[in-house]
């Protein structure tokens, strides 16, 4: 008997421990995905429903929830709320062609590796597996024509991958759905020395991640977030997360980052560093990369 009441009530304290919440737009639609960080640590993700079960040691700490179509929101104190509610970002209307000339129409600007005919050779064909667990990389994007462009948008493609499990009899398993798996990504000025990554442009690195039916992760910056494109260029820095915070999110593996091929001329270079000598471990350049004329399929988006 005495069992039965210590296990009810061991049973009621974990129960009483914990509080589900609803991530919900502003006409009350659940939000799939949306991405919940306590203390600049990825702790939550919310289900197929917009619904997500938090601790009780979280509920008085500071949220941010990142989505990428909705704005970016802090949430101060939760204890006494069950839904929490983000306002969608506008988008431009689809249909603008219709009323406006091809002279006035605005085009996207973007930089990305430019993809040439070596990308369909073997070592090129295929998904690209994550990058190690020990590794930060970086890549250069200059600004050849030294324009004052406002960076809003950044694209990674992300894929599932194949780890090889047996050398003797060359058995794979398959990564599956480690495309949807997040990262972190920053940027960094370049030094004008060493031309390697300098200072960090955000304090803490942000979380991104692909979305259902896209081959991307995205990170839009809102307008306090936005910055211009230096002179002498910006990198942008990609690692993983740790083990752990992976198993917090329900993920089991982090995902691919795709590579591509590019030409000998091409400006886009790829960088890394050990992470395990820390904030101040030097950058090389990833020579293995250069090489075989590769780099990773990730681009910058310029506000119009």
């Amino acid at each position: 008997m005495k069992n039965i009441i210590l296990f009810t009530l061991l049973f009621v304290s974990n129960v009483f421990s914990q509080k589900k919440i609803t991530v919900a737009s502003t006409l009350k639609s659940p939000i799939t995905d949306a991405l919940l960080i306590v203390n600049n640590s990825p702790k939550y993700i919310t289900d197929s429903l917009g619904s997500v079960t938090i601790k009780e040691v979280d509920l008085n700490a500071s949220i941010l929830i990142r989505h990428v179509k909705y704005k970016l929101k802090t949430f101060d104190n939760i204890t006494n709320q069950d839904t929490l509610f983000l306002e969608e970002k506008l988008e431009e209307l689809k249909d603008i062609e219709i009323i406006v000339s091809s002279k006035t129409k605005k085009r996207t600007e973007s930089l990305f590796p430019k993809i040439s005919s070596r990308n369909i050779l073997p070592e090129n064909f295929g998904k690209s597996s994550s990058i190690g667990s020990n590794i930060e990389i970086a890549l250069y994007f200059p600004n050849e024509k030294k324009q004052s462009n406002i960076i809003q948008k950044l694209k990674i493609y992300t894929n599932d991958y194949k780890v090889l499990e047996n050398l003797e009899t060359k058995k794979t398993n398959k990564r599956r759905n480690a495309k949807f798996s997040p990262i972190q990504v920053n940027f960094y000025t370049v030094d004008s020395i060493y031309e390697v990554p300098n200072e960090k442009i955000f304090k803490k690195n942000l979380l991104v991640s692909c979305q259902i039916d896209d081959d991307y992760a995205i990170l839009e910056l809102s307008e306090e977030e936005e910055f211009e494109f230096p002179t002498n260029g910006i990198f942008v820095t990609i690692k993983n997360l740790s083990k752990e915070d992976y198993q917090a999110l329900g993920f089991d593996y982090p995902p691919g980052i795709t590579t591509i091929g590019v030409s000998k001329d091409n400006k886009i270079i790829p960088y890394f560093r050990y992470l395990h000598e820390g904030e101040t471990a030097l950058w090389k350049k990833y020579d293995y990369m250069i090489k075989r004329q590769n780099t990773y399929k990730v681009g910058i988006e310029f506000k119009n």
